[in-house]
């Protein structure tokens, strides 16, 4: 058993602050949240917190586990390559990420590794997977960023096109172990700019997403520009993945797309940051953050739902630290600190279907908790001042 004392407790829950709180951990669970510690007693570990800010862990809805963020090829590795994921594991756990949406990785890697750590055998963030992404023959991410890897295209990938059985694709990856169901629309080679791939119909996409529902999963889809993004949403995305990216020249949104995206309450994630970090003012490609800066917040006062994740392990956006970058992001587009917490926490939770287990300080959830040094809500950036992390009632991080 943990307690924490004197703690400011930002629950998740909207609410203002608890401060001088008492939060009871008792095997993986919350037990309480209160501001005394009634029947509390055999604790195993008494923490005083001096006012310190605790949160719920953060959840990062968009990584690659397998990925690297440097200019190493292939680009992306197995369980065996990675070690079990072992540096990015850590690297999402030290900086308060307790849960994470692996949106692409090696299949049956990423799906035997997240039921082994759903058993306990690993120090690790909560996993989610969506395993083999679904692309178009030919095009994106295989035959462009991973520059024709037939181990990725094998591993991590399924070809189609419009001749394709996609149903029973889709079935291969529910039955391989898919939580999500993933796929790409994506027309130009970024790495060689303006050049064009093949790319998944607006027919093919739909095909999708009513498959991977007809067998009880949520489907996510890449986007790179603002008409991939209407037509993620007409097909029937849960989640739609980047807004737009770097080297978008289709960048406007009108309010009908706006609109529907409210309506059928689709979360759009629009890695803000990825986006940023990947910007080359002096390069051949058209210049779109500032555009996406002001679009997401347009989504924000209209109450699109807003995931937070990152695209981390691709180069320039590191794994764990990024998810802080990325809240920055979305208080430069518009969000309170409170809300982008509430984005990455409580909000990200109800986009994986979690939201009855983690992402809030509530009695009976799961107990994913961070401390930070500081004030988040009046400094986001306090976010990394991270004190201690807590994953599944174990300390994981202490730097007292």
């Amino acid at each position: 058993m943990i307690v924490f004392r004197n703690a400011t407790v930002i629950d998740g829950l909207g609410g203002p602050p608890i401060t001088d709180a008492v939060v009871v951990v008792r095997g993986d669970r919350i037990e309480s949240v209160g501001l005394e510690p009634c029947g509390v007693s055999g604790a195993d570990v008494t923490i005083d917190l001096k006012g310190k800010y605790l949160l719920p862990g953060f959840i990062d809805a968009h990584i690659h586990l397998g990925g690297t963020d440097g200019f190493v090829y292939p680009g992306i590795g197995n369980r065996v390559e990675t070690y079990d994921y072992l540096k990015h594991r850590f690297d999402t756990l030290r900086w308060g990420v307790t849960t994470v949406r692996s949106a692409g990785d090696y299949t049956p890697d990423i799906f035997s590794f997240r039921d082994e750590v759903n058993a306990g055998l690993h120090v690790s963030p909560r996993i989610v997977a969506a395993g083999r992404m679904i692309q178009a023959r030919g095009g994106h991410p295989v035959y462009t960023v991973f520059g024709g890897n037939e181990g990725i295209a094998a591993g991590a990938c399924v070809m189609v096109d419009e001749s394709t059985d996609v149903a029973s694709e889709v079935k291969k990856l529910v039955d391989e172990g898919a939580d999500w169901v993933k796929a790409v629309i994506c027309e130009v080679n970024k790495l060689d700019y303006p050049t064009r791939v093949p790319r998944l119909s607006g027919q093919v996409i739909k095909r999708v997403a009513d498959a991977a529902h007809s067998f009880g999963k949520p489907c996510m889809i890449h986007v790179d520009n603002a008409r991939h993004l209407r037509e993620a949403a007409e097909a029937g995305a849960d989640s739609i993945e980047h807004v737009f990216s770097v080297g978008a020249s289709e960048t406007d949104i009108d309010e009908s797309l706006i609109e529907l995206l409210v309506e059928k309450q689709i979360f759009v994630v629009p890695t803000v940051f990825s986006i940023k970090a990947h910007e080359n003012p002096d390069g051949n490609m058209p210049l779109v953050y500032d555009v996406l800066l002001r679009q997401v917040g347009r989504f924000i006062k209209a109450g699109v739902k807003i995931g937070v994740g990152t695209d981390s392990s691709i180069p320039f956006v590191p794994v764990g630290e990024s998810l802080h970058e990325e809240l920055a992001q979305l208080v430069l587009c518009g969000m309170s600190p409170l809300e982008a917490i509430l984005a990455a926490t409580r909000g990200n939770a109800k986009l994986l279907g979690l939201d009855k287990e983690i992402g809030s300080v509530s009695p009976g959830f799961l107990a994913d908790l961070v401390v930070v040094d500081g004030d988040p809500l009046r400094d986001i950036s306090d976010t990394k001042n991270i004190c201690y992390v807590v994953s599944n009632g174990r300390i994981v991080v202490d730097r007292i």
